[in-house]
């Protein structure tokens, strides 16, 4: 990773002491859930789930994030989250035990506006729901569920804010079922393995990716290079230098199959940033979720903060003329260190 200057640079960072939140709030108008797909293409396979089915884990899910919200207890997750999402939510509640109260965790509604349900005879499988807006009309989120096993509960495995700007492909009704979609998948314009691979790229870069051209700018590229000056303006005082890595989290991926045949992808990824100043300087950490993070720590020069991202993305199919589409993200800190 290289350094930083004031002017411009190659990567793209986050937050600085008291100058921005670890978590990105996105308020805005709910976004459009077109009707499913009135004559799909037929199928012998058949969904994993019925609609009740559904209702039930998301109900399930819903009462363990309560229990374990009322006591800011981590523990109490394990039986209903997985991957990124329980990563993240483990994190959010240290904050909120810290803190003295539940400002910064994400609310999950379980009513949901759509449920967009795989069609799988293998494991792991997952569902998919798009929820109400919440009550503080941030923009509805899109909830990944997962089955590892066949005598497994479903978990909730991730979720992200969808953009206010984001329309969603349309699915295939939940009584007809979505295929699963690999990720090395040939139909695509690009397989989701390497879209989410380039967009992390991009989100590094910036503008100095190969990549960069294949994405439309969203509100985590914008929240990124807006960081990387602010930021800087204060490092460059003591002559500070700062980076922000974005790297896909290994089989942290899954992705469904859209009405059109191409493809929505859930993906997590893992962000760290590095803010260093002169030797001698000290570096206080900046937002309350890395104040809450770092605790008692001594501050040095040298601040490392590490970020547990998820990411939501349309792949058209081979052929089309547009490209990937980024749907929405989470992106919070859930760690902060001086090494």
């Amino acid at each position: 990773m290289s350094k930083r200057t004031p002017r411009r640079s190659a990567t793209r960072t986050a937050a600085v002491a008291g100058v921005l939140a670890g978590a990105i709030l996105l308020a805005g108008c709910a976004s459009p859930v077109p009707t499913a797909d009135p004559d799909p293409t037929p199928t012998e396979a058949v969904p994993a789930l019925t609609a009740d089915q559904m209702a039930e884990v998301r109900t399930a899910v819903g009462t363990s994030l309560d229990e374990a919200a009322a006591t800011n207890d981590a523990a109490q997750l394990g039986n209903r989250l997985a991957g990124p999402a329980l990563s993240l939510r483990t994190s959010q509640l240290a904050v909120a035990a810290v803190r003295g109260n539940q400002d910064l965790v994400t609310k999950l509604p379980t009513d949901v506006q759509q449920d967009i349900i795989t069609t799988t005879d293998t494991w792991p499988r997952q569902t998919y729901a798009v929820t109400v807006q919440p009550e503080d009309l941030q923009s509805p989120r899109l909830l990944a569920y997962e089955q590892t096993a066949a005598r497994d509960p479903y978990k909730l495995w991730a979720w992200v804010r969808l953009f206010p700007s984001a329309t969603l492909p349309a699915f295939a009704g939940p009584a007809v079922g979505s295929e699963s979609v690999p990720m090395d998948d040939p139909s695509l314009l690009v397989t989701p393995a390497d879209a989410v691979a380039q967009y992390a790229d991009v989100l590094t870069l910036g503008a100095g990716s190969a990549y960069a051209g294949s994405f439309a700018d969203d509100p985590l590229r914008a929240w990124v290079a807006n960081n990387a000056t602010v930021q800087m303006a204060e490092l460059s005082k003591a002559e500070g230098s700062l980076t922000m890595t974005f790297t896909p989290t290994p089989d942290q991926a899954r992705a469904v199959r859209t009405a059109d045949g191409g493809a929505m992808v859930m993906a997590g990824l893992t962000a760290l940033e590095t803010r260093t100043i002169e030797e001698g300087g000290k570096i206080a950490p900046g937002s309350d979720t890395e104040k809450a993070l770092f605790g008692a720590s001594e501050p040095t020069n040298k601040l490392n903060v590490g970020y547990t991202t998820m990411v939501a993305m349309y792949i058209p199919p081979a052929g089309a003329t547009t490209g990937v589409q980024v749907l929405g993200m989470e992106n919070v800190a859930t760690s902060v260190a001086t090494s």
